[in-house]
């Protein structure tokens, strides 16, 4: 499995857990027995574009391009103005 196939095997996956397409793909790299790639995903849209609520995801694929795990490891607004808990 190449980066690309590994970065849309997750955001496929990210998807179908959240009901919710990711924004963007911010990191895939090639783990020891599989992918980890890393999305954010806007969560909560605000009256101004920059109070919207995104959050990043790190997904942790096995070798076939499977999901094995994910957690929400950030929350922030658009502008970066304030980090909220994970």
């Amino acid at each position: 499995m190449k980066a690309l196939e590994a970065s849309l095997a997750a955001r496929k996956a990210i998807e179908a857990l959240l009901g919710k397409p990711p924004e963007t793909t911010t990191r895939c790299e090639k783990a020891q027995d599989g992918w980890e790639v890393q999305v954010e995903v806007l969560e909560t849209k605000g009256r101004l574009a920059d109070n919207d609520i995104l959050a990043s995801f790190v997904l942790r694929l096995d070798a076939d391009g499977d999901l094995d795990s994910y957690q929400r490891v950030r929350r922030y607004t658009r502008s970066g103005a304030s980090i909220l808990a994970a």
